[in-house]
């Protein structure tokens, strides 16, 4: 495809693909299952975009397709009519959308930085990164290794480090306080967050005992002395939990709900199938304590 003078000297990657024939759009969302659409009024309103997604489709490569369709030139506009987007529309004169597994999916309106855009294309059904929500400028969000031991390295005050998984309901649950308590205490006390489900944060796990999520973690000047756990989850426990910070207590052993008085049938190893085979119908609760 035919890229206009300004677009060569701003580098824009060969990964993206730039359409304007409507047979061609619909080849490619044939053949890919996971494209990004960027539609501008214009080529100098793609500009800052395209300079975005270059970076964007060479981190996302072999797993997302990024294209470009110029509804401004004169058979690009035939296209975005059939699609029934108009740029013009848009504050920036560019629309974001995105196309799975050969149809419509959802409009981009996520943050447009490289980590969210990236984090979207890698699981284009997946929740907006922590980092997103405007609640929680004041967490430091960490995304490497390397991050976390500069982060470390550097900082003097005293630093709480939440290591949390994007599925994990308690740590969604936990955030908006853990984010207020960032912002009350700003400028006393860092409070941090750091997604290590990924196995290439094995180590780091390792090494801070990251047996469950959310883990957090308490530093001074860089060296973990210990987890804040068995404590109140509100801005407020974690305020004044930091005002005399020590190591968790022992907690007496918990009743198994086995031995509780309760109507609910506890199976075991050795009865499951004979019971499963009694019943005609099983609700079954697999639980941990």
């Amino acid at each position: 495809a035919f890229f206009p003078a300004f677009v060569y000297s701003l580098k824009v990657s060969p990964l993206i693909e730039k359409i304007s024939d409507h047979k061609d759009f619909k080849k490619l969302l044939r053949t890919r299952n996971n494209v990004l659409v960027l539609y501008s009024k214009s080529a100098a309103a793609a500009e800052s975009s395209l300079r975005l997604l270059s970076s964007v489709a060479q981190e996302v490569k072999g797993r997302g397709t990024i294209s470009w369709i110029d509804c401004g030139d004169t058979e690009s506009r035939k296209l975005c009519k059939k699609m029934k987007v108009d740029p013009n529309s848009k504050e920036k004169g560019v629309e974001l959308l995105h196309y799975k597994d050969g149809a419509f999916h959802t409009e981009y309106n996520r943050a447009v930085t490289l980590k969210s855009v990236v984090a979207f294309l890698k699981d284009p059904e997946g929740a907006p990164l922590w980092e997103e929500d405007p609640e929680a400028k004041d967490v430091v969000h960490v995304d490497s290794e390397k991050e976390l031991r500069r982060l470390l390295k550097k900082e003097d005050k005293p630093l709480l480090m939440m290591f949390y998984a994007p599925w994990c309901g308690v740590c969604k649950r936990m955030m908006p306080s853990y984010q207020q308590a960032a912002t009350e205490l700003k400028g006393k006390y860092v409070l941090a967050g750091m997604n290590v489900y990924a196995a290439e944060f094995e180590r780091i796990k390792e090494e801070y005992n990251v047996r469950g999520y959310p883990t957090i973690c308490y530093f001074e000047k860089g060296k973990f002395l210990f987890h804040f756990e068995n404590y109140g989850a509100t801005a407020a426990d974690i305020a004044e939990w930091l005002k005399n910070p020590q190591a968790p207590q022992p907690q007496a052993p918990e009743t198994p709900w086995a031995d509780e008085e309760n109507v609910v049938y506890h199976l075991t190893d050795e009865d499951f199938d004979r019971f499963i085979k009694d019943h005609s119908s099983v609700l079954v609760m697999f639980h941990a304590p």
